[in-house]
Protein backbone atom coordinates (compact mmCIF):
# COMPACT_ATOMS: atom_id res chain seq x y z
CA UNK A 1 0.00 0.00 0.00
CA UNK A 2 1.10 3.33 -0.74
CA UNK A 3 1.23 6.23 1.52
CA UNK A 4 0.94 10.03 1.10
CA UNK A 5 4.09 11.92 1.81
CA UNK A 6 4.67 13.79 5.00
CA UNK A 7 5.71 16.75 2.70
CA UNK A 8 9.17 16.66 3.45
CA UNK A 9 10.31 13.90 0.81
CA UNK A 10 9.94 14.63 -3.14
CA UNK A 11 6.45 13.51 -4.29
CA UNK A 12 4.70 12.58 -6.84
CA UNK A 13 1.00 14.00 -6.27
CA UNK A 14 1.55 13.79 -2.87
CA UNK A 15 2.91 10.28 -3.26
CA UNK A 16 5.97 9.59 -1.63
CA UNK A 17 8.89 8.94 -4.98
CA UNK A 18 10.63 6.53 -2.84
CA UNK A 19 7.74 4.29 -2.14
CA UNK A 20 5.99 4.46 -5.90
CA UNK A 21 9.79 3.31 -6.79
CA UNK A 22 9.70 0.83 -4.56
CA UNK A 23 5.90 -0.68 -4.84
CA UNK A 24 4.49 0.82 -8.32
CA UNK A 25 5.33 0.55 -11.72
CA UNK A 26 6.68 3.66 -14.24
CA UNK A 27 3.03 3.09 -15.80
CA UNK A 28 1.13 3.27 -12.41
CA UNK A 29 3.12 6.74 -11.94
CA UNK A 30 2.39 7.90 -15.72
CA UNK A 31 -1.21 7.50 -15.29
CA UNK A 32 -1.08 9.43 -11.37
CA UNK A 33 0.58 12.16 -12.81
CA UNK A 34 -1.92 12.16 -16.51
CA UNK A 35 -5.25 11.68 -14.43
CA UNK A 36 -4.57 12.79 -11.15
CA UNK A 37 -5.06 8.98 -9.32
CA UNK A 38 -3.21 5.71 -9.21
CA UNK A 39 -5.19 3.43 -11.51
CA UNK A 40 -7.42 0.50 -10.43
CA UNK A 41 -6.27 -2.54 -11.67
CA UNK A 42 -8.75 -2.56 -14.78
CA UNK A 43 -7.69 0.98 -15.32
CA UNK A 44 -4.33 -0.16 -15.53
CA UNK A 45 -4.78 -2.67 -17.98
CA UNK A 46 -6.67 -0.25 -20.10
CA UNK A 47 -4.26 2.45 -19.98
CA UNK A 48 -1.28 -0.22 -20.72
CA UNK A 49 -2.99 -1.46 -23.76
CA UNK A 50 -4.06 1.75 -24.97
CA UNK A 51 -0.04 2.95 -24.66
CA UNK A 52 1.17 -1.16 -26.77
CA UNK A 53 -1.49 0.25 -29.38
CA UNK A 54 0.08 3.46 -29.68
CA UNK A 55 3.36 2.53 -29.79
CA UNK A 56 3.76 2.48 -34.05
CA UNK A 57 4.74 5.63 -36.18
CA UNK A 58 3.57 6.85 -38.80
CA UNK A 59 6.23 6.33 -42.04
CA UNK A 60 6.32 9.90 -42.59
CA UNK A 61 7.77 10.06 -38.71
CA UNK A 62 10.28 7.68 -39.82
CA UNK A 63 11.24 9.57 -42.08
CA UNK A 64 12.06 12.40 -40.57
CA UNK A 65 13.90 10.58 -38.06
CA UNK A 66 16.20 8.60 -40.65
CA UNK A 67 16.85 12.59 -42.17
CA UNK A 68 17.91 13.47 -38.51
CA UNK A 69 22.23 13.41 -38.22
CA UNK A 70 23.80 10.13 -36.58
CA UNK A 71 25.01 12.79 -33.97
CA UNK A 72 21.75 14.15 -33.35
CA UNK A 73 21.21 14.41 -29.08
CA UNK A 74 19.28 11.81 -28.08
CA UNK A 75 16.20 14.69 -26.67
CA UNK A 76 16.54 16.51 -30.08
CA UNK A 77 15.74 13.45 -31.90
CA UNK A 78 12.97 12.95 -29.30
CA UNK A 79 12.02 17.08 -29.26
CA UNK A 80 11.79 16.77 -33.50
CA UNK A 81 9.73 13.26 -33.55
CA UNK A 82 7.18 14.99 -30.56
CA UNK A 83 6.96 18.13 -32.65
CA UNK A 84 6.53 15.97 -36.48
CA UNK A 85 3.92 13.66 -34.60
CA UNK A 86 2.17 17.04 -33.89
CA UNK A 87 1.77 18.04 -37.53
CA UNK A 88 1.03 14.48 -38.43
CA UNK A 89 -1.98 13.76 -36.20
CA UNK A 90 -3.11 17.38 -35.09
CA UNK A 91 -5.03 18.31 -32.09
CA UNK A 92 -9.14 17.61 -32.70
CA UNK A 93 -11.29 20.03 -32.31
CA UNK A 94 -14.18 17.93 -30.99
CA UNK A 95 -14.13 16.71 -27.51
CA UNK A 96 -12.65 18.39 -24.20
CA UNK A 97 -9.75 20.19 -24.16
CA UNK A 98 -8.93 17.47 -21.42
CA UNK A 99 -9.36 14.68 -23.20
CA UNK A 100 -7.39 16.05 -25.96
CA UNK A 101 -4.93 16.50 -23.71
CA UNK A 102 -4.34 13.47 -22.43
CA UNK A 103 -4.87 11.48 -25.17
CA UNK A 104 -1.69 13.32 -26.44
CA UNK A 105 0.15 12.54 -23.40
CA UNK A 106 -0.53 8.86 -23.73
CA UNK A 107 0.21 9.06 -27.39
CA UNK A 108 3.64 10.74 -26.39
CA UNK A 109 4.34 8.12 -23.38
CA UNK A 110 3.81 5.49 -25.73
CA UNK A 111 5.94 6.41 -28.78
CA UNK A 112 9.16 8.37 -27.74
CA UNK A 113 10.75 4.69 -26.82
CA UNK A 114 9.79 4.03 -30.70
CA UNK A 115 11.26 7.31 -31.88
CA UNK A 116 14.42 6.69 -29.85
CA UNK A 117 15.29 3.61 -31.36
CA UNK A 118 13.91 3.70 -34.66
CA UNK A 119 16.66 6.56 -35.21
CA UNK A 120 19.05 5.16 -33.21
CA UNK A 121 19.15 1.60 -35.34
CA UNK A 122 18.88 3.55 -38.39
CA UNK A 123 22.06 5.25 -37.71
CA UNK A 124 23.90 2.41 -35.93
CA UNK A 125 23.22 -0.34 -38.24
CA UNK A 126 20.77 0.80 -40.63
CA UNK A 127 18.05 -0.86 -39.82
CA UNK A 128 14.90 0.03 -40.39
CA UNK A 129 13.39 -2.07 -37.15
CA UNK A 130 9.58 -2.86 -36.60
CA UNK A 131 8.65 -0.76 -33.62
CA UNK A 132 5.36 -2.42 -32.09
CA UNK A 133 6.42 -4.95 -29.45
CA UNK A 134 3.66 -6.89 -26.93
CA UNK A 135 5.81 -5.76 -23.96
CA UNK A 136 3.03 -4.30 -21.49
CA UNK A 137 5.95 -1.87 -20.14
CA UNK A 138 7.18 1.28 -21.46
CA UNK A 139 10.36 0.04 -19.73
CA UNK A 140 10.03 -3.96 -21.33
CA UNK A 141 9.63 -2.37 -24.85
CA UNK A 142 12.13 0.44 -24.51
CA UNK A 143 14.32 -3.30 -23.92
CA UNK A 144 13.10 -5.22 -26.38
CA UNK A 145 13.62 -2.03 -29.19
CA UNK A 146 16.89 -1.71 -27.91
CA UNK A 147 18.60 -5.23 -28.05
CA UNK A 148 15.76 -6.72 -30.15
CA UNK A 149 14.72 -9.30 -27.81
CA UNK A 150 12.63 -9.77 -24.67
CA UNK A 151 14.56 -8.25 -21.90
CA UNK A 152 15.01 -10.30 -18.75
CA UNK A 153 13.32 -9.10 -15.74
CA UNK A 154 15.69 -7.73 -13.12
CA UNK A 155 16.54 -5.36 -16.38
CA UNK A 156 13.19 -4.48 -16.96
CA UNK A 157 12.64 -3.35 -13.37
CA UNK A 158 15.73 -1.52 -13.43
CA UNK A 159 14.38 0.39 -16.22
CA UNK A 160 10.81 0.76 -14.49
CA UNK A 161 12.11 2.22 -11.73
CA UNK A 162 14.48 4.83 -13.63
CA UNK A 163 11.80 5.79 -15.85
CA UNK A 164 10.03 6.88 -12.41
CA UNK A 165 12.71 8.51 -11.09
Amino acid sequence: MLFRSSGSTLSYRGYDISALAEQASFEEVAHLLIYGKLPTTAELRDFQQRLTQYRELPGQLKTVLEQLPADTAPMDVLRTGCSTLGCLEPESSSGSKQHSATKIADRLLASFASMLLYWFHFHTNGRRIETMSDESSVAGHFLHLLKQQRPDKLTRRAVDVSLIL
